[in-house]
């Protein structure tokens, strides 16, 4: 209740300010007409009949008259105020005989309808009337002004979006076009390079295999077909850490880990790719003590994958970025709310990521 009170005294701040200063304004000046100023009560009957029918008149009647689809015409309006200024008479006259005057003694003579009487009774309510009529157009102006600068900001951030989504799309077309490497050309390429070296240089030969399936692999029909099995994705990243530890000095400490369960599941494809590359990149892994862990399961139709690995001094959670993001929105516009994706660093400075998505 109390704080129900506070909002509307905030919301209405300025009405009650300005109201406040009319009804000073109002008690002095009668104060210096008459010499003498009336009782608290006739002060709070007057106000508050001609508070009431100024916002009756401005948020009631205008608004029907108006406001509406079909408005009121001129004639139709004239008559709506008459109706109005009848009904505030009548029910301000009754409220009059019913506080002020004994009933018992009640004198007929009281309604007085001479022309100086009702000349007298009507000018006030009329003059609100004038007030609360320019009250009501200003606010309409104001509200359309609102409105049209609204519209103009909404049509600006369109504007700005369609800018953006068109640099986006010929960043994309550029990327699509330099991706345009003839597959087949670049596996034999690797094909013809192992061949040449598979005897003089065994390790070596190795290497560029492992990179052929890799490349097969990511530019194959397979992994554009929308869903592989998780068998063919560990398999390529077995190949891909072991290409990994062929350029390192020292080893990298790596657990990889899944269950047979998980095998079979099909699943978007290179979104191990993109972890295990993280890993790699951010990962601090020469501690045989502490090594990074990517483990996959599958349970209860719940595919998780999960990997944790400590961070080098270097390394910040921000550097992960793009491919996180990428992980991200690849899982929501695919598995929408059946995917859950998220990712932290905890104090021990280890950096986790974790993946489920129900599948069927």
């Amino acid at each position: 209740m109390r704080d129900r009170l506070f909002n509307f005294l905030y919301q209405y701040k300025y009405h009650l300010l300005i109201w406040s200063l009319y009804i000073a304004y109002e008690v002095i000046l009668v104060r210096l007409l008459i010499g003498k100023f009336s009782t608290i009560d006739s002060y709070l009957f007057s106000s508050f009949f001609n508070i009431s029918l100024f916002y009756i008149h401005a948020e009631i009647l205008l608004k029907y008259a108006l406001g509406a689809k079909k408005k009121v015409n001129s004639v139709g309006l004239v008559l709506l105020v008459l109706i109005e200024l009848m009904l505030f008479m009548a029910v301000k006259y009754t409220c009059e005989i019913l506080f002020y005057t004994d009933l018992r003694n009640f004198d007929l003579n009281y309604f007085d309808f001479s022309r100086s009487d009702v000349i007298k009774r009507l000018w006030r309510p009329v003059y609100f009337i004038g007030y609360s009529t320019g009250y009501y157009f200003l606010m309409r102006t104001r509200r359309q002004r609102l409105l049209v600068n609204e519209m103009e900001q909404r049509k600006l951030e369109n504007i700005i979006q369609e800018k953006e989504i068109k640099n986006e799309l010929i960043s994309t077309q550029n990327a699509f076009l330099r991706s345009q490497i003839n597959p087949d050309f670049l596996v034999n390429t690797l094909e013809y390079l192992y061949n040449e070296t598979k005897d003089p240089l065994p390790k070596a030969a190795e290497s560029i295999l492992s990179l052929s399936d890799i490349m097969h692999y990511a530019l194959g029909e397979e992994a554009s077909s929308g869903y592989v099995k998780l068998e063919n994705e560990i398999k390529l990243i077995d190949k891909f850490i072991s290409l990994h530890q062929i350029r390192q000095v020292h080893p990298a400490h790596l657990k990889f880990s899944y269950t047979k369960e998980s095998l079979s599941v099909k699943f978007i494809p290179l979104i191990m790719m993109t972890l295990t590359e993280n890993i790699l990149k951010h990962g601090q892994l020469d501690d045989p003590q502490r090594p990074a862990e990517i483990k996959i399961t599958y349970e209860n139709s719940v595919l998780s994958i999960e990997t944790s690995n400590q961070e080098s001094i270097s390394s910040k959670i921000s550097g992960h970025g793009i491919g996180l993001r990428n992980i991200q929105d690849r899982l929501f516009l695919t598995y929408g709310t059946a995917a859950v994706f998220h990712y932290y660093l905890d104090s021990k400075k280890y950096f986790h990521t974790s993946i489920q998505v129900q599948i069927y």
